[in-house]
């Protein structure tokens, strides 16, 4: 019998690697944010339209859509940590292309190729954070990938005076901050240990448990609730046509992610300018002013980026602490309150109070949204699908979030030109409204419970509701 050597334990270990994984988003999310802080240097140089620069945010978020579509099976056959570094590095010299780049086709390819990246990356690092993180601290890890990608758009415009003159330069700090993080992840970082267990490799699922707990007593307990979830042959697609319980998780977080894009959470931030527009024209707005070069006002951009921050960085400290459902109702609600309140305001052409008001009103409303979407897509989605279908379960709500922004972009001002503004909000108000009620009455509380337990909870109860709201582990 071959004897296993005595490890030795390092309780920080696990958030050492959540850091370095985390930290790789930001890359993301500095390339799409350059995108809008180099918008004078994209209408100059390639000689664009102001209107063509939506056009290369789509680019980025149709790569999105392809990495994703593609990510899910990747993740599903090499690994979550091999997906991770390749999906990084490819960001990377993406990155580097798009900020350098000659011609504008050298510049759409690149974003093309930085939002594919950036799909795979997305699928399997939650996955991973997911499946290493321990229960207590779950929620915090798992939206440290939110707080990295707000965090590189937020530097985007810090430096939007650096990026468009100093490519260079630029490109050589992407590669200083990249290449040690690449070099400790492919040396030190452990595979997912339940990867490792669904393709047959119990030993190796034992050894990255041990490197990750405490104790190896607590490592082989997690190893066998492991072990009793992948029993069976289905994995992916497979598991969503045989099982009912897992389509209807994954169908829940549908119609959940579906409700989040109707209630403008990621629309709306994007189009603020426009929802400011609506009040006074922008020469006499107080906080934005225009220049003839750019239809962006960089400040207001900064406040807004500044907002989705701090709403990542509120969700990292409250939601393994005030439980994800009530997080989730807190930011649901505070939004609806706020575009009631721009109903109002708009309603009642209050032009020299609502000019202000709603900038302060829209970065609230952004701060919320970030809350919401980082509980969706990183924290609740991952660890209620049955480890079988992770993958699978991903791309699929992924896809549905990628593909409904891209259709909001699409028919935003066909949707203000045709309905109206109040009947705009009016629609978001009713969507928020669904959301709320889909939350309150189908969504149980996950803080500090295992995978394992919560998937054989549902289950055997065959209802997400089975996981009951005040049981702990």
């Amino acid at each position: 019998m071959t004897k296993v050597k005595k490890a030795v334990h390092s309780k920080n270990f696990v958030y050492i690697c959540v850091a370095i994984v985390s930290c790789m988003a930001t890359i993301f999310g500095f390339n799409l944010g350059a995108i809008l802080s180099s918008k004078v240097r994209l209408i100059n140089v390639f000689m664009l339209e102001v209107y063509n620069v939506d056009s290369m945010i789509n680019t980025f978020l149709l790569g999105a859509l392809v990495g994703t579509f593609l990510g899910g099976r990747l993740v599903y056959d090499t690994g979550r940590l091999q997906s991770i570094l390749g999906a990084f590095t490819f960001g990377v010299i993406g990155q580097s292309i798009s900020l350098m780049s000659p011609t504008f086709s050298t510049l759409f390819i690149s974003e093309f190729a930085v939002g594919a990246a950036f799909g795979v990356y997305l699928i399997s690092s939650v996955s991973y954070i997911t499946e290493i993180s321990p229960s207590s601290y779950r929620g915090a890890c798992s939206s440290l990938v939110a707080v990295f990608f707000t965090l590189g758009l937020l530097l985007s415009s810090i430096l939007r005076g650096v990026i468009p003159n100093y490519g260079f330069s630029c490109v050589s700090g992407i590669v200083l901050f990249s290449l040690p993080l690449l070099v400790y992840s492919y040396l030190r970082l452990p595979e997912s240990p339940r990867w490792h267990a669904l393709t047959g490799a119990s030993d190796k699922a034992l050894t990255e448990l041990i490197k990750l707990r405490v104790s190896t007593s607590e490592a082989a307990r997690e190893l066998a609730a492991i072990n009793e979830c992948i029993l069976g042959e289905e994995r992916g697609m497979a598991l969503f046509f045989r099982s009912p319980v897992f389509r209807a998780v994954l169908w829940f977080f549908i119609f959940i992610s579906i409700a989040c894009q109707f209630s403008g959470m990621a629309i709306l931030p994007y189009m603020s300018l426009q929802l400011i527009k609506s009040f006074q024209s922008a020469i006499t707005l107080g906080v934005i002013s225009h220049t003839p070069q750019s239809d962006i006002n960089f400040v207001f951009l900064s406040f807004i980026l500044l907002s989705a921050f701090m709403g990542a960085v509120f969700t990292f400290f409250t939601v393994d602490k005030i439980g994800r459902k009530k997080l989730f109702l807190f930011s649901v609600f505070s939004n609806e309150i706020i575009i009631a309140v721009i109903y109002v305001l708009l309603y009642g052409h209050f032009r020299e109070l609502g000019q202000y008001v709603v900038v302060l009103l829209m970065c609230l409303f952004v701060f919320g949204s970030t809350i919401s979407l980082t509980l969706v897509l990183t924290v609740l989605s991952s660890e209620l699908l049955a480890v079988k279908g992770r993958e699978f379960g991903l791309t699929v709500i992924y896809l549905f979030n990628f593909a409904a922004v891209m259709m909001g972009m699409y028919f935003f001002h066909r949707a203000v030109q045709s309905l109206g503004l109040l009947m705009l909000l009016s629609f978001f108000l009713i969507a928020g409204a669904f959301l709320f009620s889909l939350i309150y009455s189908g969504l149980p509380e996950t803080k500090g419970k295992l995978l394992e337990s919560m998937e054989n909870t549902i289950f055997n109860g065959r209802n997400l509701l089975a996981i009951k709201s005040d049981s702990r582990d």
